[in-house]
């Protein structure tokens, strides 16, 4: 997790140099006049890869409205790289996986407050079709599995794998050979024999799920569905999570409106989702990674069994609770440092 933190900081700083700073002028303000210290009032510097729910937002006024109502506004970075925006402090609000918190925390010798949820880790394990047998990575032990890095949901399947099987699903080593690929080619090549299985997102499957040339293993189970089963014990848990959102602690701690206004944004965002899902996919077919009517309907079908996004973004005590075991699990098998602390979950009052 370090070596991609300081990788994605490194390509950040040359985009910097090259691009100067004026970007990020509109965003950026000290303290002063009434203003706190970590950046002005009613303004919320947020990245974000690109998402439909937040397209939907400002599709339909939602953001609009509610920054008329409120007078805070949310100036959005849409990117793949909001990792690294956030890290070298360009960004006061980020979403990431729950799971790397501890890392990006101490590689930025700062601390991060998760105050929401969003998307649940919708990863799943895939075989080729010729594979008929094998049902749990029990039945992969030893063989060539793809991946697409060394975090993210293959660190969630090391966790699983390690409380089911106790077995060593990990880069580098451990009772499996990974293989990382880019993310959009672990379906495929798994699909062609390439490798003897694959940890698959299923928007970036479409094709292969759809054909049968690949097959999910764990009766179709997603990595969270059996976290959530196996090992918390309460199917209704949605984690691990893909993306929280998460701020700094300084700014979290001087910006609490803000953070209501903001919540609220996402809020009527996720509900909209949940009552318009279907629509909001065939609108947003690019965030699917669908172009076909049968593509839109099969991801239509896979989400309304498979719903990686949250029902509600607020956090409560109960979901915490059950959240937390997981950095226990983590450092107690060296997916985290043994002296890294847990990240700081926070319940916004009012929320």
């Amino acid at each position: 997790m370090k070596k991609r933190l300081l990788i994605l900081l490194s390509l950040f700083s040359l985009v910097l140099a090259a691009c100067g700073s004026t970007a990020t002028d509109e965003t950026t303000g000290a303290g002063g006049d009434g203003e706190p210290s970590t950046g002005p009032a009613n303004v919320i510097r947020f990245t974000f890869a690109p998402d439909p729910v937040w397209d939907y937002i400002n599709d339909n006024g939602i953001k609009e409205a509610i920054e008329q109502e409120t007078g805070v506004r949310v100036i959005a970075q849409t990117t793949w790289d909001e990792f690294g925006i956030y890290a070298g402090g360009f960004a006061d609000v980020v979403s990431v996986g729950d799971f790397e918190v501890p890392t990006l925390d101490a590689e930025t010798d700062q601390k991060s407050v998760i105050f929401g949820k969003y998307n649940i880790d919708r990863s799943v394990i895939a075989v080729p079709a010729s594979d008929t047998t094998s049902q749990t990575l029990v039945d992969l032990q030893g063989k060539k599995i793809a991946v697409w890095d060394s975090v993210s949901s293959t660190l969630i399947w090391g966790v699983i794998v390690k409380q089911l099987h106790d077995l060593d699903f990990r880069t580098g080593g451990g009772d499996f050979e990974l293989v990382q690929v880019d993310i959009t080619n672990t379906g495929p090549v798994a699909a062609a024999g390439d490798t003897d299985g694959a940890i698959v997102l299923p928007d970036f499957a479409v094709n292969e799920l759809m054909t049968g040339a690949l097959r999910v293993l764990y009766d179709g189970q997603t990595s969270a569905e059996l976290y959530a089963k196996e090992i918390v014990g309460d199917d209704s848990y949605e984690g691990p999570m893909i993306n929280v959102f998460l701020a700094r602690e300084d700014w979290y701690g001087e910006h609490t409106e803000e953070i209501k206004v903001f919540l609220r944004m996402w809020e009527e965002g996720i509900q909209a989702w949940q009552e318009n899902q279907a629509e909001i996919i065939a609108s947003y077919p690019q965030h699917f990674a669908v172009e076909t009517d049968e593509q839109v309907a099969f991801m239509q079908d896979w989400l309304s069994k498979h719903d990686w996004f949250v029902s509600s973004v607020y956090l409560d005590q109960t979901w915490i609770d059950s959240s937390l075991p997981l950095f226990d699990v983590m450092r107690e098998n060296g997916f985290m440092a043994e002296d890294e602390e847990d990240p700081i979950y926070d319940i916004p009052q009012d929320s």
